[in-house]
């Protein structure tokens, strides 16, 4: 099997045969932060989900166990973003319930002079950008 650089390299210079040095640069820090917290809000609503269905078809109820999991969580959460940003985090993952006629947008107030304005909110890249245009 060839590597995906030496893929990369034999194209390049299929094209063009001069000598050139290939170096891997990973994704910066900013877009990882995003990465990541779009998972973690993906993989809590997940558990989210599944404790619903324990309770509703198997009649098990495993909020108990899973309430110390999520203190962990929501404090690490407090660590890194505000209470406003906070409040919005646990908007989309805990209370919004979206039916079939919701468009996917929520209103909220920004800047000094509290104006309203009508944002998306219906993935957790949404989320995400929504509370990186609060500032910290």
């Amino acid at each position: 099997m060839v590597s995906p650089k030496s893929f990369v390299r034999k194209t390049l210079y299929s094209i063009h045969p001069i000598n050139f040095r290939i170096k891997y640069r990973g994704p910066d820090k900013a877009t990882m932060q995003k990465q990541m917290f779009i998972e973690v809000i993906k993989s809590i609503k997940k558990i989210e989900d599944r404790r619903d269905f324990m309770i509703s078809e198997i009649g098990m109820d495993m909020t108990q166990y899973e309430d110390q999991f999520f203190t962990v969580i929501e404090n690490l959460l407090k660590l890194a973003f505000t209470k406003e940003q906070i409040g919005l985090i646990q908007l989309y993952l805990y209370d919004l319930t979206p039916d079939k006629d919701w468009d996917g947008t929520i209103t909220v107030e920004v800047g000094a002079t509290k104006e309203e304005k009508i944002v998306p909110f219906k993935t957790p890249e949404d989320v995400w950008n929504l509370i990186n245009s609060i500032k910290k």
